[in-house]
């Protein structure tokens, strides 16, 4: 039976949170046409505050269809530093076999991943 429209999936967790002003979103469970809706929202609520960055940490999803790619590449044109936490097979290899592995900046921690999105903004601000 299909989930009713506008309730939270059961295969899916998403965690808002901010690290000084980059946006961080951890997102738990399946990745796919039916919960990219939610993690959509998510960083749509989250973008209405001024962000420096986002990080979306993948890292505890199990399963990533293109939907999921294609996630990734709709956020990386909103946001001028996108940083990507991904440590399982099913979120890399996708972004490993498409041409987008070039687009993103993937990381094996959340903290690489705000290093990483603190030195981008100053590098942004200097300019």
């Amino acid at each position: 039976m299909p989930e009713p429209m506008g309730q939270p999936s059961p295969i899916l967790d998403i965690r808002v949170t901010r690290a000084g002003d980059v946006l961080v979103i951890g997102v738990t469970g399946e990745l796919d046409s039916d919960t990219v809706p939610e993690v959509r929202a998510a960083l749509d609520a989250g973008l209405s505050e001024p962000s420096s960055a986002v990080v979306l940490d993948l890292s505890e999803v199990g399963f990533f269809s293109s939907a999921g790619l294609s996630l990734l590449l709709e956020t990386r044109r909103r946001v001028d530093v996108l940083a990507v936490v991904a440590t399982r097979r099913a979120v890399l290899r996708p972004i490993q076999l498409t041409a987008i592995a070039p687009l993103l900046s993937v990381f094996a921690s959340v903290d690489e991943a705000l290093v990483r999105a603190a030195s981008t903004q100053h590098a942004h601000q200097a300019d």
